[in-house]
């Protein structure tokens, strides 16, 4: 008797766990970086004195398609031009999180900033002229149940972006 209800019960439990999986987006066509601000953030002064400025992208992600995207992270590579590698990689966990992403919409603002960038102890503004600067892109990946969908190559533009607080105000 207990190996009837033991059968039922399996059947159950895969016909809801292959509900649940559902089909894969085609996130490559269906999901667009779109209002992009680029530049260099600036970090502060190292504990040697020197003055950093990191790669940063402000981005909106947009659905195109015609179904509603949720639970999307995003890595995002830094590349500085010339390299074979990454110099430094970010994860953002649930970038399209529960709250669904319906066809048509655009996501919040989603900021991305590096933790390597360049240090010196010549002013902020001449970093971009000095003679050891290379620029940096970054590569963005959409990333959903174990799949990583390459979205694109974004140039970060050699240009300091302004400061802000927390609600968005020039300190």
């Amino acid at each position: 008797m207990a190996r009837r209800l033991a059968v039922p019960g399996v059947t159950a439990l895969a016909l809801i766990a292959a509900a649940a999986c559902g089909k894969y987006p085609d996130l490559k066509n269906d999901l667009k970086i779109v209002n992009v601000l680029s530049g260099y953030h600036d970090a502060g002064i190292t504990p040697d004195h020197k003055n950093k400025l990191v790669p940063s992208l402000t981005f909106q992600l947009k659905n195109d398609g015609a179904d509603t995207l949720s639970y999307i992270d995003l890595a995002v590579d830094y590349w500085q031009v010339g390299d074979d590698g990454p110099l430094d990689s970010k994860l953002i966990v649930s970038a399209i999180g529960g709250h669904s992403l319906q066809p048509g919409q655009t996501s919040e603002s989603i900021t991305v900033r590096a933790d390597t960038g360049y240090t010196s102890e010549a002013a902020r503004v001449d970093f971009f002229t000095n003679s050891v600067f290379k620029g940096f892109t970054a590569k963005v990946y959409a990333k959903f149940r174990g799949r990583t969908t390459p979205l694109g190559e974004l140039k970060v533009e050699p240009r300091l972006l302004p400061s802000t607080s927390r609600d968005g105000n020039r300190p």
